[in-house]
């Protein structure tokens, strides 16, 4: 069986557990858990008794496991500990090479040393705006920061950014100018930062941009400059893998640098030590991401078995990466990178793969993509369906690309003109690379986007493929098929069952019927508005979707797609964009891209009547007339009601439109206000607060914005309104759901839950 050959792999996966549930109980009782598990194991042990002693065993490694996972307390001097948000000068250093991620934007993670002159600790995450001075990791800096608690968007079914920053140790973040950073000293660069400057240089001096920017992804992970049609293009084509260092890489090197050896008639053992100093070194150039980890570890045991001239087992190899992986950073079992890596490592190994050269390659591709599937679709709701084939003409020219681009580099630092040479030889190849990822890209239905499928269908998932490999196992030991009375169809039957559920659970978003009741969820996208109606019929409509365009975060994208995908929603039945403003407008090219939108509504092209949705009903409240209106004020506004419950979405029209409203007697009272412009002072007037009268309202603001939003004149009109306040910048995404007589809020972020009953004769 594979635990028999693989005795660390238990561990492995005792420390991994005890790390995913940390957060379920205190340090006081993972310390009694793993001393009851040590006196138990070795009573057992002196009983003889080895399975309940192993048993007992494990349950303290997941112990120590929990508590090497648990969060520590913050010292006393932590920059998280400071009264936050302010602006505060921090002498630091610079952990981590400086990202320059846009023209004009750099990212810098500064480890503080003091605050305002006072000691202090705690890493910061740090967005230069502006071009900085020349800086290295290493590097002693100063500079006035404005810095918050580290907060991401906060909606169901989406990325928690502030979760993964706990995760790398920051607990702020912080802006700053460029011309305010002050070096203080002038460091060398540590000799990886200067290869893999000189690296890059290199490839940019040699290749056009494109080619050069695609080599830095191959060779170093670094896409920076990679353009984004061609990133998407990998993405679609199931192929990223090959931009992220990680085994593929490393194999490749430590392969290449053992045949150099070999050819050069070195003996076995001083090329298994060469490699490992190669693989290491090219480790510290690349960076210490999780598939780089993992890809050395494995690479370094099995070359050690080599140096020792022993057998080396690849599945106790990745056992052990794992181990020393997570001992050191806990953190990264929740990364994607460590996840995907050493699923697609494990099914790869583990896996019945055929003979021959084709379908061989086809098994290894097939197996990799079974095992990264439930983490593909956790994490990026993505299912690839031309990947298997994709990698088929990808990783050939990507393994080509890498070996001559590596001695290409290798070559820059002794001749450019020699470089020069290996440099024309791999440009072709990474045009044929480009290629055929185009080609394969373009293949309709390349990637596939569903809901993010939960433990019970993820555990399905594994336990079915788990009991087809023993199926599998028994029949190859057997030599025949296993069948009869001892039951061995059993696994088969059984495994296949658990696929079937897994795919069932996981698709019940998808198929679901509605219940009947009118959802509307106003999405966290920062500043700026995105709202999602789910109507009873079980149609959606959306609202806006945040912001998007160059030099920006794409919220449409971001957020708001993988907030549809996970409620099941892949075709929407309207999508309207209530004025041309980014935060608003910004996201929608994205959701274009993305979904099947039945109808498009702007404030110049809008059902002229209500239109039925189920029960709901969504009425177009028609746009100011008057010549030279500000564009806010020319803003599509939507009146949705059901039953007793209605919502007025406001979009950001100003005082004028407000009071041509009223004027009009158009019927503005509504149960949920949608407050206008992120509650700006030059909206929600008193006279439009009367015709509304809401019992509810809701802004939609980004934490930190520039404006002041929302207006303290806006919030305390509000409040002499009688109508309860929920923000997206202190609450999340705010969700409403009604079945038209009653009325639930949530407010995302604090789990909390109001209840309005609008029916004076209902029993609420």
């Amino acid at each position: 069986m594979i635990l028999r050959r693989t005795p660390l792999a238990p561990l492995a996966t005792a420390f991994g557990v005890g790390i995913a549930v940390a957060s379920l109980a205190g340090p006081e009782v993972l310390w009694a858990a793993w001393l009851a598990a040590v006196a138990i194991g070795v009573g057992l042990l002196v009983l003889g008794r080895s399975r309940g002693a192993a048993a007992a065993l494990l349950v303290g490694v997941a112990a120590v496991g929990a508590l090497r996972g648990s969060e520590a307390p913050l010292p006393p001097d932590h920059v998280a500990r400071l009264d936050l948000p302010m602006v505060v000068r921090i002498e630091g250093r610079l952990a981590v090479e400086p990202t320059r991620w846009a023209p004009d934007r750099t990212r810098l993670l500064i480890d503080a040393e003091q605050a305002d002159g006072a000691p202090a600790s705690g890493r910061i995450q740090v967005t230069v705006y502006g071009v900085p001075p020349p800086l290295t990791e290493g590097q002693r800096i100063a500079a006035p920061l404005k810095v918050h608690p580290a907060t991401g968007f906060r909606n169901p079914g989406t990325f928690d950014y502030a979760a993964h920053l706990a995760r790398e140790g920051v607990r702020v973040v912080a802006t700053a100018r460029a011309e305010s950073l002050t070096p203080l000293d002038d460091p060398s660069p540590p000799w990886a930062v200067r290869v893999r400057r000189a690296s890059i240089t290199a490839m940019g001096r040699a290749l056009p941009p494109t080619s050069a920017a695609l080599l830095a992804g191959l060779l170093l992970g670094d896409r920076a400059e990679l353009p984004r049609d061609i990133d998407d293009a990998f993405r679609r084509a199931g192929v990223y893998h090959v931009l992220a260092v990680s085994g593929f890489n490393v194999a490749l090197l430590a392969a290449a640098v053992w045949a150099l050896c070999r050819l050069a008639r070195l003996p076995r053992r001083a090329s298994a030590a060469t490699a490992i100093v190669v693989v290491i070194g090219f480790a510290l150039v690349v960076g210490p991401s999780p598939s780089v980890l993992r890809a050395v570890v494995m690479a370094v045991l099995v070359l050690t078995a080599l140096l020792l001239e022993r057998d080396a087992s690849v599945t106790n190899s990745l056992a052990l990466a794992a181990l020393a992986i997570l001992a050191v950073r806990p953190g990264d079992l929740f990364d994607p990178g460590f996840q995907l890596s050493f699923a697609a490592t494990l099914g790869i190994v583990v896996a019945p793969l055929p003979r021959g050269a084709v379908l061989g390659a086809l098994g290894v591709s097939a197996a990799a993509q079974l095992a990264v599937l439930p983490v593909a679709l956790a994490h990026f709701n993505q299912l690839s369906t031309i990947g298997v084939v994709a990698n088929l003409g990808v990783v050939p020219l990507a393994g080509a690309a890498t070996i001559v681009g590596l001695v290409a580099v290798g070559l820059s630092f002794l001749s450019e003109t020699v470089s020069g040479v290996a440099f024309d030889t791999v440009w072709p190849v990474l045009l044929a690379l480009r290629g055929v990822v185009a080609l394969a890209a373009r293949v309709p239905g390349a990637v596939v986007h569903l809901p993010a499928p939960g433990w019970i269908a993820v555990t399905c998932y594994l336990g079915g493929l788990a009991l087809l490999l023993v199926w599998y196992e028994t029949r190859a030991r057997d030599g025949r098929p296993a069948h009869g009375r001892d039951g061995g169809r059993s696994p088969l039957l059984l495994g296949i069952v658990l696929l079937a559920l897994a795919v069932g659970v996981a698709a019940w978003p998808l198929v679901r019927p509605s219940d009947g009741r009118l959802r509307l969820t106003v999405l966290d996208v920062g500043q700026g508005d995105a709202i999602v109606i789910e109507a009873p019929d079980g149609r959606t409509i959306l609202v806006d979707a945040g912001s998007g365009g160059p030099m920006r975060l794409d919220t449409g994208e971001r957020v708001v797609a993988p907030f549809l995908w996970n409620r099941g929603v892949l075709r929407l039945a309207g999508a309207a964009v209530t004025h041309d403003d980014a935060d608003h407008a910004g996201g929608m090219p994205a959701v274009r891209r993305l979904f099947r939108i039945d109808e498009q509504w702007t404030g110049a092209s809008f059902p002229s009547e209500p239109r039925r949705f189920g029960r709901a009903l969504v009425t177009a409240l028609p746009p100011l007339d008057a010549p030279g209106g500000r564009r806010n004020d020319a803003a599509l506004v939507l009146r949705i009601e059901m039953g007793l419950v209605s919502f007025l979405l406001a979009s950001d029209i100003g005082a004028a439109r407000e009071h041509e409203l009223v004027a009009s007697g158009t019927r503005l009272g509504s149960t949920v206000l949608k407050v206008a412009h992120h509650g700006s002072r030059s909206s929600t007037t008193l006279e439009f607060l009367r015709a509304v009268r809401p019992t509810v309202a809701a802004i939609s603001v980004g934490a930190r914005n520039p404006y002041g939003h929302p207006d303290p004149t806006v919030l305390a009109r509000l409040a002499e309104a009688g109508a309860p306040i929920a923000r997206t910048d202190r609450d999340g995404a705010v969700i409403f759901e009604t079945d038209g007589g009653t009325l639930t809020v949530t407010r995302w972020a604090r789990r909390r839950v109001d209840r309005f009953c609008l029916d004076p004769e209902a029993i609420c």
